[in-house]
């Protein structure tokens, strides 16, 4: 499989989890139940306690309960709202959720220690984007905090560290940034990982009969030769004029472990070498070997660290707090009173 751009980077949480923040349609200014923050109200924590410790990061009750709802909240996609569910012999839903949840706070203490181990901060303009998110919501803010159970604090944390990830991400990968590998080293990184970065043109022939598929063959073997007789062959690809139904893809960095037919008349070409018409099951292709691309060596590099950052983390659970917390008994509690909060505020609508 070709892959338009190789970003092996791990999917960030925090956008995808604050979509659970996205309801502001229902939002109204007036004053809801208790004061705590359902969260605690559900676990019967302050929130603050120390549920576990990322190499030395603290995670609080209150970090790893929002996520502990995110994912459970997810389950019910599936259709599994019962966290006694057996998924399978011994292994409960309430225990896919608290692995999960567990996941995604070390994913975000990992972030935050990174951050700090290399002296990476929030500027002047990065808390001006948190604020400027927070005024968005205007006098519904402190509301939207009580729907998805967290005080003003934690959804510091969880923009924050988002925002700590761009920095540490344009740090190692950006061009002139002070994380980033040397040149050399990316590409020693990209021959050992058999990285490739192409310019190629394609036509699929699924729908095509045998004229159709010869007509194809002999334009994209017109596409090689224009290409192949230029001087500059970067400059005659990016000039080139190509029909409606040829795909462009410039730039693109694939890796020569995946065995594909494509990929291996990549590695079969020299930099700055055009190829013949390349065929498979799926197409016509035409591809011309480019220097790789050391930015997407770099992402690719950014990616592994991260996930070394994750596997090799010490993890320790402070049991006076995590020995308290029942994954199954708490979401019960958290989304029975989540559900009766959107009840109050459907019926000021009405």
């Amino acid at each position: 499989m070709k892959k338009e751009t190789f970003r092996l980077i791990i999917r960030f949480l925090v956008g995808t989890a604050l979509s659970l923040m996205l309801c502001a349609g229902m939002i109204m200014t007036e004053k809801l139940g208790s004061n705590k923050p359902l969260i605690q109200q559900a676990s019967g924590l302050k929130g603050t306690e120390t549920v576990m410790t990322v190499d030395g990061e603290p995670v609080s009750a209150e970090e790893y309960l929002y996520m502990v709802s995110y994912s459970a909240q997810t389950m019910s996609y599936y259709g599994i709202t019962d966290l006694s569910m057996e998924l399978g012999e011994g292994y409960t839903a309430a225990d896919y959720v608290a692995n999960q949840a567990e996941s995604q706070v070390v994913q975000q203490a990992v972030i935050r220690k990174w951050a700090k181990d290399v002296g990476v901060t929030l500027t002047e303009e990065d808390q001006a984007v948190l604020q400027a998110q927070k005024d968005a919501y205007g006098d519904d803010f402190q509301t939207l905090l009580k729907i998805n159970g967290i005080s003003e604090a934690q959804y510091d944390q969880l923009i924050g560290t988002s925002l700590l990830y761009d920095r540490l991400y344009s740090a190692y990968c950006g061009e002139g940034g002070n994380l980033r590998p040397s040149d050399s080293d990316l590409t020693a990184m990209a021959e050992n990982h058999g990285l490739m970065t192409a310019d190629v043109l394609f036509i699929s022939t699924a729908e095509l009969d045998d004229d159709g598929k010869a007509d194809a063959k002999a334009l994209m073997e017109d596409y090689a030769r224009q290409i192949g007789a230029a001087e500059d062959r970067a400059a005659a690809f990016a000039a080139l004029e190509t029909g409606e139904n040829v795909t462009v893809t410039t730039s693109a960095t694939y890796d020569s472990c995946e065995e594909t037919v494509l990929n291996a008349a990549l590695a079969a070409l020299a930099e700055n070498e055009i190829s013949g018409v390349i065929e498979d099951e799926s197409g016509y292709y035409v591809a011309l070997r480019r220097a790789t691309d050391l930015s997407a060596v770099a992402e690719m590099a950014f990616g592994e660290d991260m996930s070394a950052r994750m596997a090799n983390a010490q993890v320790e659970h402070n049991d006076a707090v995590y020995s308290k917390i029942n994954v199954a008994a708490y979401y019960t509690k958290f989304s029975a009173a989540q559900q009766k909060m959107y009840a109050q505020l459907q019926q000021t609508q009405e």
